[in-house]
This record gives structure tokens, sequence and C-alpha cells, in this order.
């Protein structure tokens, strides 16, 4: 987890602005103010329809809002040309809930992809990296296996290895237990809780309240596509302030 020195100051590195998204007539984002600074790790917590992804979605501009703005690194990004956008999104690491490999190739050559072809690494250098982050996430014995040999959970973790081939500044990831067995659930956490403590930023959403509770930095409750509650996970787990965040917490908590 972070963990903020004395006299060091923190620099927000990716932020949202009145960040508004329409669909018809349904308002599913109303206008989101929000701050990740720079080796954070920020849990968004919420009901199911809450607009967790959506928010989520809109961090590396999957989609396009219908007001306000995002601003990654002092650039708002929504003003970028899709060139201009492409090149900010090699910055941003994506995790999904699905895992999104390529069925026909190795694990190691899904992790050597993007390096190769965005990058233009060579295929040893290549190869050298994505073997350093198999072994990374647990799975240096496997980089000759094809995804479809995999359990769900390894093929997650080939694909947090895959974004993390880039370099990226920020690590979003969206659910990425959501689609697993239980029994797999864990191996996933794991490697993300280590991730975490290497000082990356991230944003997770998740429905597992245990592990925000233990790995992030800050929870955020959403609901009805809005913020309604931020602190730390004890502040929030512990004393939240608002009713909706009180009812939704008692729900899903297990004394």
């Amino acid at each position: 987890m972070f963990i903020l020195k004395a006299g060091e100051m923190m620099t927000v590195i990716l932020e949202t602005k009145q960040l508004t998204k329409k669909f018809g007539d349904n308002l599913v984002l109303k206008g989101i103010d929000s701050k990740i600074e720079q080796g954070q790790v920020i849990a968004v917590i919420g009901p199911s329809g809450s607009g967790k992804s959506t928010y989520h979605r809109y961090l590396n501009l999957l989609e396009q809002p219908t007001s306000g703005s995002v601003v990654f690194e002092d650039q708002t990004i929504n003003q970028l040309t899709e060139n201009e956008l492409d090149k900010i999104r090699e910055k941003m690491g994506m995790v999904f809930q699905s895992f999104n490999l390529f069925a026909n190739y190795s694990e190691l050559e899904n992790v050597n992809l993007a390096p190769m072809n965005v990058q233009g690494l060579t295929a040893e250098a290549a190869t050298k990296q994505s073997q350093a982050l198999l072994e990374q996430v647990g799975l240096a014995d496997k980089a000759d296996a094809q995804p479809t040999s995999l359990s769900g959970g390894q093929q997650q973790r080939v694909a947090i290895a895959r974004a993390l081939a880039m370099h990226p500044d920020v690590m979003l990831f969206d659910e990425p237990t959501s689609a697993l067995d239980p029994e797999m659930v864990g191996e996933v956490l794991n490697v993300i809780k280590n991730l975490a403590q290497t000082g990356m930023t991230m944003i997770i959403v998740t429905h597992e309240m245990g592990f925000a509770k233990n790995v992030a930095d800050q929870v955020w409750f959403m609901d009805e596509g809005q913020l309604i509650e931020k602190g730390t996970p004890t502040q929030v787990f512990d004393h939240p302030q608002e009713a909706r965040t009180q009812d939704f917490l008692s729900k899903v908590l297990v004394s």
C-alpha cells in the first residue's frame, strides 16, 4: 500500500471533473468528481448497476462521456485525437472481467504481443521481459501452455502480466475475479495485493469486501451513478457516514 513520506507531495495522476454519461434519458453517471494520486490503491464498491464499471471504462476513454472531462498526467484526454489517445492508453493497463487472451497463442506469446507490436521490442527482449512477468504472477512453468489448458485464475494472471508488459503508470481492474470460481479468486487477489505493495497506482472495481478493506488506501462507494462516500477502509467499512453506504454494507458484510 502507498505510504506518503514526510515532506513528500501527493501527485494527482488521474482525475475526473463532472464526468457525466447519458444513455437516452437514463443518466448513468451524474457529474463525478474524483482524484487518484500516484501510488494509491482505490477500491470502488457498490451494488450491481451502480455505475462502477461504467465509470471505470471512462477512465481510459473506452467510451466518450456525454460531458465532463478526464485528466491523465495533466492532459485532458477526451480532447485528444484517437491516435493521441492510443498513446495515452499504453500507460494504462486494463484488466477486464473476461480474460480476452488470444486462444491460438501460448501464454508467453500473449504477453509478448503488445511490447513487440506497439513498443517495437525484439522477440528476444520481449520474451525475457515476459518470462519475468510470468514468474511474478506465479506462472513461469506455464509459458508454453495455451489459454484453453489453463484455469480461469491462471488466465486472469496471464492477463495481468500482459497489462504489466507495457509498463503502465496506472492499472485499472474491472471486477477481476467476478468470472472466476470461488477457489480461484484468492490466487488472483494475491497477485493484485503483491502488485499494490510495489507502489503501483491502481483503481479496482470489486465486490470482494475483505480484499478492499485489507489492500486499498481508499474505498469509494458508488450508487445510482454517484460517488456517495469516500474514505480509508476503516472509515468506510467501520464508520460509514452515509445512510446508503450503511444499508449496503449491512447486506454484504458478514459479522
